[in-house]
């Protein structure tokens, strides 16, 4: 019995013995693939953070230079539309201008035209001139009233907005505390 155990415990570990070593080079097989698929994976995503990267700079580089672009347009059409409008002013205050002279010479000739279209008095009209300054009323120019009437509207303006502010305030607070 003791040859039979002892054949049986060699015929164990030679079966164990030689299994062990069909299970290390399958692990040795399928470890060297993990190791290759984990190279490739690392290998990927590095691409794709460098890929990454580069488009994010790309994308900064190009939106500065859109942003730099539009504000050099925007300050040229500014620079245009400035000048244009400064040009249509000088224009309109130029026949503005011509059109008071004009006028004013067509009143002061009608004034001394010596015709029947008119009613004047030979060419001989004369016009006495009225002046407002050193009058007065109750006492003030009218420069100072002119200060007066501002300031009495400048305080009713700031009474009315406190008011405003004091019943808006009111109503809010009457709302919250229900």
């Amino acid at each position: 019995m003791t040859k039979k155990i002892f054949v049986l415990i060699i015929a164990i570990l030679l079966i164990f013995a030689t299994s062990s070593v069909f299970a290390a080079n399958e692990i040795k097989d399928s470890m060297d693939k993990t190791g290759s698929t984990v190279k490739n994976i690392v290998d990927g995503t590095g691409n794709v953070l460098r890929d990454t990267g580069a488009a994010i700079s790309n994308g900064a580089r190009n939106l500065g230079d859109d942003v730099a672009n539009g504000a050099k347009n925007m300050g040229e059409a500014i620079g245009n539309g400035a000048r244009d409008v400064g040009e249509t002013i000088n224009n309109g205050a130029r026949d503005a201008g011509s059109a008071v002279r004009n006028g004013a010479s067509q009143i002061t000739g009608d004034f001394t035209r010596n015709d029947n279209r008119s009613n004047n008095n030979g060419g001989s009209y004369t016009v006495a001139r009225t002046s407002t300054e050193g009058g007065t009323i109750m006492g003030m120019s009218a420069n100072t009233w002119t200060w007066f009437i501002l300031a009495i509207t400048a305080l009713a303006i700031i009474a009315l907005v406190w008011y405003y502010a004091m019943e808006n305030k009111n109503a809010y607070g009457k709302h919250h505390n229900d």
